[in-house]
């Protein structure tokens, strides 16, 4: 492997063995179905937020945000983390002071 630009290693196609060339094709065959996945993970995640909005009228943004803190379970720091925000912004943007 040669140095270029900023000294990242860069490897010639042509130095590669058949093994070395098989390993990274089976590389992005995995990584495809994977990236497959996640597309369809996510395509889930949408149908199941826009179901649940048009049929209780929850806001989207709200139904994805109670989501991610039951999956990350940190609930408690969303909570002290807005309350963080709030009192910044109210001290701050909503502050009849001025210099």
């Amino acid at each position: 492997m040669a140095g270029i630009g900023h000294n990242k290693p860069y490897v010639a196609v042509n130095s590669l063995s058949s093994e070395d060339k098989k390993k990274i094709k089976n590389a992005i065959t995995e990584l495809d179905a994977s990236l497959t996945r996640i597309a369809a993970e996510r395509e889930h995640q949408k149908t199941i937020v826009n179901d649940i909005n048009e049929e209780l009228g929850i806001d989207k943004k709200l139904l994805k945000r109670m989501a991610r803190a039951h999956f990350q379970a940190n609930f408690k720091n969303v909570v002290e983390d807005n309350e963080t925000f709030e009192e910044f912004y109210e001290m701050i943007v909503n502050s009849n002071e001025t210099d």
